[in-house]
């Protein structure tokens, strides 16, 4: 099987390297297939704010420690010096440290362009170890390529003219800033510090919300109920003796009560949800009569028939919910019992 060099490796370990940062920062790297490489191995288009600029350069890149000096780096020019001064849009050096991880650049035709009017023959090009192609050294590296480019061919046309393209200008900056704080952002995006004590706090207590609303849920109901209280107690005197007020409270309150305890356990989502709509039903029916008579002046008429027919149907309400609904799901748990009993004989299963 044929054998991968390991200079094969490095080098695209260095195109990779560049293509990764240029195009992270928003630009445009093609790459030269190898059996058309003269010197040059991709080109690098510029953007701005999202949109070409026009400007192009091409882009020689070395990888390895060989290139590697005593003090920064060196690309070597020899074969290509007159390719180099003669290219019409400037090519551009790079050598990656595979040991540094981080690419390196230099401008060869401005470089070369020097050295040949003052009548060198230069043999390599000095790369510094100042160039590093990593955050801000990335947007200087463009600045100064555009600039050498306007100087020597012309500034390219702006795509922003006249009103117009000033709102777009801004609508792209906008747009730039926004790619700009989520690709800097970490696994899972930027924190928010002002939470940050209230997510360590939860993350120890997870439990800590849901017994929040438990509790405030409760203290709202039985705020509600003890509010109730008083009219109910003075509704009930229309009907019943003073020790029978208080038989007719407790069945109120507690069928109440049943109907939502048995409504919160029951894992029928719709079984639960009637039997706690039934129990509010209840709990609005007493506080439209409550409120009716207790309060002065009373918010609303509550008709007389009503009130009879309410303080009659309670207790039956109570006596029909422990009976009816108890007994369903007494009938439910045996059901599963025996089920449970079948399967376990059937599978020879211990109790």
């Amino acid at each position: 099987m044929a054998k991968v060099l390991g200079t094969k490796k490095t080098e695209r370990a260095g195109v990779n390297a560049f293509k990764t940062s240029l195009e992270a920062a928003g630009h445009i790297v093609q790459e030269i297939d190898g059996g058309n490489d003269y010197g040059e191995d991709c080109y690098l288009s510029f953007t701005h704010l999202g949109h070409r600029t026009g400007d192009l350069a091409a882009v020689q890149i070395k990888s390895g420690v060989k290139y590697r000096r005593a003090v920064g780096y060196a690309i070597p020019c020899r074969e290509h010096v007159e390719d180099w001064t003669k290219s019409r849009i400037p090519v551009i050096g790079v050598v990656y440290d595979p040991e540094m991880r981080t690419c390196y650049w230099v401008n060869l035709t401005k470089h070369l362009r020097r050295e040949v009017a003052a009548g060198k023959t230069p043999k390599s090009v000095p790369v510094s170890e100042d160039a590093a192609l990593q955050g801000a050294g990335i947007e200087e590296m463009v600045s100064e390529v555009r600039e050498y480019i306007t100087e020597t061919l012309g500034a390219a046309r702006s795509p922003y003219k006249g009103l117009r393209g000033a709102i777009q200008k801004n609508i792209d900056e906008r747009q730039q800033k926004r790619a700009e704080h989520f690709a800097s952002a970490p696994l899972g995006g930027h924190p928010i510090p002002i939470f940050e004590s209230e997510a360590n706090f939860l993350e120890k207590h997870p439990n800590f919300i849901p017994r929040m609303i438990t509790i405030l849920t409760y203290t709202v109901m039985i705020t509600t109920h003890v509010m109730l209280l008083p009219g109910l107690y003075e509704v009930a005197g229309i009907k019943y003796s003073p020790i029978m007020r208080i038989s007719w409270l407790a069945n109120f309150y507690g069928v109440l009560w049943f109907l939502l305890m048995i409504g919160r356990k029951d894992s029928n989502r719709g079984r639960a949800n009637m039997l706690r709509y039934g129990a509010y039903a209840i709990h609005l029916c007493g506080a439209y009569v409550s409120f009716g008579r207790y309060l002065s002046p009373p918010p609303w008429p509550v008709p007389q028939t009503f009130e009879e027919i309410f303080l009659v149907a309670i207790p039956q309400v109570a006596k029909l919910a422990v009976i009816l609904i108890g007994g369903h799901y007494l009938a439910l748990e045996f059901s599963r019992r025996r089920r449970v009993a079948k399967a376990r004989q059937s599978a020879h299963l211990p109790e």
